[in-house]
C-alpha cells in the first residue's frame, strides 16, 4: 500500500492542508478560512480545520485512514496551556495514531532545512519567533500580540502607516507623501476621517491589506516616512531572533533564520527582510538568514514525513518544487 503524508499550515487567515505520496508528490490540497482559536473560538477553528481536511482528502481521493502521519503548524499553539487547547481541536479532526502539532512558525523553519533548527520568524496576520536547537529544546519570543510587544504583522504595519500619514499632515512629523497617499487609499478627502473606516476600532482585513501595500509602495518611491517604519519594524523583528539565537545559544551551523509570512514573502517588500536582516547580524555576524519561496505547509509535510522517518532529500526536493500545483489544487484547479 501507498503511504501518504498530511500537512497543514493553519494560520489567522487561512488553512492549508495538503497530501503527498511516499515521493513527494502532492496529490491533494485544501483551503479554508484561519482556525486561530485565539481569534475566532474553538467551535469555528474546529471547523474551519476539518474543512481544510477534508477538501485535501477529496482532491486526492482518499480517506483520513488512508493518512500515515500527519503535521500541523497552528497559529494560537503558543505555550503548554494553548497547546493543550490545539492538540484536542487537532485530535477530533485528524485522527491519525502519528500526529505532530506546533506552532505554525516552526514550518518555515522545516520547510528551508534539513533539521528545523533554527529559528523560525514569521510575520504576517499574526508575528510569532520560534527556535530549535540540535538537543531538541525548543523556545519562542512573543508570539501574544500587542501584549508580548509584537511589532510587524499586518494589522501592526497598517496602523502604523495610517499614525505615520496623520502625523505628517498636522505638522508632528516633517511632510511625507505617505499622507496623499493613505487618503487615497481609504478613499477619504482628509485623514481626519480615518476613522470612517474602522469596524469595532479596526481596519477590516481587506483594507488592512490595501494600506500595507500602499506603504510598502510609498518606501520603493523612497518615501523618508515609509521607509523609517519598514526600517523600525524590521530591526525589533530582527531583535527577537537574535534574542532567540542568544537563548539557544545557535551558533556555526545552527545559526540559521528563516522568514516567513507574507510581510516577508510579498514581493516588493524587500526593505523589510533587508532590515530584519541586519538587525540579526548586529548581534550573530555568522547568522544564516534565509527567506522561504515556498509555502509554510510545506514544512508541515516534511514534519509528517519525519515522523516515519527522516525525510529523503529527494522527498524534500520534489515537495519544495510544486508550490504552483499547492496553489492549483486549493482553488479546485487541475494540475
Amino acid at each position: 500500500m501507498k503511504r501518504h503524508f498530511l500537512g497543514v499550515d493553519g494560520g489567522g487567515t487561512k488553512t492549508v492542508a495538503v497530501i503527498c505520496d511516499e515521493r513527494g508528490h502532492v496529490v491533494g490540497a485544501g483551503r479554508a478560512g484561519g482556525c486561530n482559536y485565539q481569534s475566532i473560538g474553538e467551535r469555528a477553528a474546529s471547523s474551519e480545520l476539518r474543512a481544510a481536511v477534508e477538501s485535501a482528502l477529496g482532491s486526492a481521493g482518499l480517506k483520513i485512514d488512508d493518512i500515515d502521519s500527519a503535521a500541523l503548524g497552528v497559529a494560537g499553539a503558543d505555550r503548554e496551556e494553548e497547546m493543550a487547547i490545539v492538540e484536542k481541536m487537532v485530535g477530533g479532526v485528524v485522527p491519525v495514531e502519528r500526529v505532530f502539532v506546533e506552532n505554525d512558525a516552526l514550518l518555515v523553519l522545516r520547510a528551508a532545512t534539513r533539521d528545523a533548527v533554527g529559528v523560525g520568524l514569521v510575520a504576517g496576520t499574526g508575528t510569532n519567533c520560534v527556535g530549535r536547537d540540535r538537543y531538541g529544546r525548543r523556545h519562542q519570543i512573543g508570539g501574544m500580540g500587542y501584549v508580548s510587544g509584537d511589532v510587524g504583522f499586518a494589522e501592526d504595519l497598517a496602523m502604523r502607516a495610517v499614525g505615520g500619514a496623520w502625523m505628517a499632515t498636522d505638522g508632528r512629523t516633517g511632510p511625507s507623501t505617505l499622507s496623499s497617499a493613505i487618503v487615497e487609499t481609504l478613499g477619504l478627502s482628509r485623514i481626519e476621517d480615518t476613522h470612517q473606516k474602522l469596524v469595532r476600532g479596526v481596519f477590516p482585513e481587506s483594507l488592512v491589506r490595501k494600506i500595507v501595500a500602499c506603504l510598502f509602495a510609498q518606501a520603493r518611491a523612497k518615501d523618508g516616512l515609509a521607509l523609517r517604519i519598514i526600517e523600525d519594524t524590521g530591526r525589533r523583528l530582527g531583535a527577537a531572533a537574535a534574542a532567540l539565537m542568544r537563548t539557544l545559544v545557535l551558533r556555526g551551523p545552527n545559526a540559521v533564520v528563516v522568514l516567513g509570512g507574507a510581510m516577508f514573502q510579498t514581493p516588493g517588500h524587500e526593505a523589510l527582510v533587508e532590515a530584519a536582516e541586519r538587525r540579526i547580524r548586529d548581534t550573530v555576524n555568522e547568522a544564516h538568514v534565509v527567506l522561504l519561496t515556498v509555502k509554510p505547509v510545506v514544512g508541515a509535510v516534511l514534519f509528517a514525513r519525519d515522523l516515519v522517518n527522516h525525510a529523503p532529500l529527494d522527498f524534500a526536493t520534489t515537495l519544495r518544487s510544486e508550490d504552483e500545483r499547492i496553489e492549483a489544487l486549493c482553488q479546485g484547479v487541475s494540475a
